[in-house]
C-alpha cells in the first residue's frame, strides 16, 4: 500500500511540475513574442476614437461603389482582426468596394490592456461610426461574423440610418454558459497561459492552426503585437462585466434593415439554433452553409460569397 501511495505520490508531483513549466513557458513566451508595434506593417489608416488608435483598411474606392454604398466588413474574436477576412473577401472586389476596420484591440489597432469601456458593444457601434465618418461615408451594407455579428446588431440599433443591408455569419448574439470564460481570472499566470494558448499566439489555438505549414503566416504576426494576449483577456472581462448580450438578444428583434443569416452547418461554438432563433427573431431566411463549422467563409468561401453577393444585390 505505502509502495502505491509513493507513486501516486509522484506521479503528482511530476504532474504539478510539468503544469507549472508549461505555465512559466507561456508567460515567458508572451514576453518574448508579443513585441511588435499595432502599426507595423499595417496596410490602411488610423483614426483615432476615444484617445485611441483604430485602424481600418479600405479595399477598391469607397466613394465609387456601383451599388452607391460600400460594404462594410467586421471580423469576430480573432486577434488578427481584419485579416481573418482574407482572402474571402477578395471574392466581392469584383462588385463591392469594402471597409476592413480592425476593432480595438485586434489587428492593427490599438491594444487596452485592462478592461475598458472601449470593449463594450455600444463603444465598438460608436467606433465604427465615427471610421466612417473619417471615411466620409454616409451608408453601408454590412457583413458581421460571430463576436462581428453582435457588433453589427449593436450598430444597426444605434445606427439604422447607416445601414442598407445586413448579413449575420454565426453570430454570437445570445449568452451562453461557459465554464472556461473565467479562466482568464486565474492567478499567477495561469489565466495568461491559457488564454495565450487558446486565444493568442500559443501553439494549440486556432491561429497556430490556421498557420500550419505557413511561413510569415501574418495571422501569427498579429498575435505578436505587444499586449495582444492581456487585451483579449480585458476584452471577455469587460463583456462579462457589461452584460450588453443581454439585452442585445431581445432588442436584436428591433432591427428594420432587410437582413440574412448565414450558418455553418457544423458550427460547434455557436450552434445553429441561435441562427434559427435569430432569424425568426428577424422575420427573415437563414442560410445553412454544409460541411462547413463556425467560420464558413473559410472552409467554404465560393458558397458563402455567391449568399452574401446575391442577397446584397436584390433590391
Amino acid at each position: 500500500m505505502k509502495a502505491i501511495l509513493k507513486i501516486v505520490a509522484t506521479v503528482a508531483a511530476v504532474l504539478v511540475i510539468t503544469i507549472l513549466g508549461l505555465i512559466a513557458d507561456a508567460n515567458l513566451r508572451i514576453a518574448a513574442e508579443e513585441t511588435l508595434a499595432p502599426d507595423a506593417g499595417a496596410p490602411g489608416r488610423f483614426v483615432m476614437v476615444d484617445g485611441h488608435r483604430l485602424h481600418v483598411a479600405t479595399i477598391g474606392d469607397i466613394t465609387a461603389d456601383p451599388s452607391g454604398a460600400p460594404l462594410l466588413l467586421i471580423h469576430g474574436f480573432a486577434a488578427p482582426g481584419h485579416v481573418t477576412w482574407l482572402p474571402w473577401a477578395t471574392k466581392l472586389t469584383a462588385e463591392r468596394a469594402l471597409i476592413l476596420p480592425d476593432m480595438m484591440g485586434f489587428g492593427h489597432s490599438e491594444r487596452i490592456a485592462t478592461p475598458d469601456p472601449s470593449y463594450t458593444l455600444k463603444s465598438r457601434s460608436a467606433a465604427l461610426a465615427a471610421v466612417l465618418d473619417n471615411l466620409g461615408v454616409a451608408q453601408v451594407d454590412v457583413v458581421g461574423e460571430s463576436y462581428g455579428g453582435a457588433v453589427a446588431a449593436q450598430f444597426a440599433l444605434d445606427y439604422p440610418d447607416r445601414v442598407r443591408r445586413i448579413v449575420f455569419m454565426d453570430a454570437a448574439i445570445y449568452p451562453r454558459p461557459n465554464p472556461f470564460e473565467r479562466t482568464g481570472d486565474l492567478p499567477f499566470g495561469i489565466g495568461r497561459a491559457i488564454g495565450w494558448h487558446v486565444l493568442a499566439g500559443g501553439p494549440f489555438g486556432f491561429i497556430a492552426q490556421n498557420c500550419k505549414g505557413q511561413p510569415n503566416c501574418r495571422w501569427q504576426r498579429l498575435a505578436h503585437i505587444a499586449h495582444t494576449t492581456d487585451a483579449l483577456l480585458a476584452m471577455s472581462k469587460t463583456q462579462r462585466q457589461s452584460q450588453e448580450n443581454q439585452m442585445l438578444a431581445k432588442d436584436v428583434a428591433k432591427i428594420k434593415a432587410p437582413s440574412l443569416v448565414i450558418w455553418g452547418g457544423n458550427d460547434r461554438i455557436v450552434p445553429v439554433a441561435d441562427g434559427d432563433r435569430l432569424a425568426q427573431q428577424l422575420k427573415t431566411n437563414i442560410a445553412i452553409i454544409a460541411d462547413a463549422g463556425h467560420m464558413p467563409y473559410i472552409e467554404q468561401p465560393d458558397k458563402v460569397a455567391s449568399r452574401v453577393l446575391a442577397f446584397l444585390r436584390a433590391r
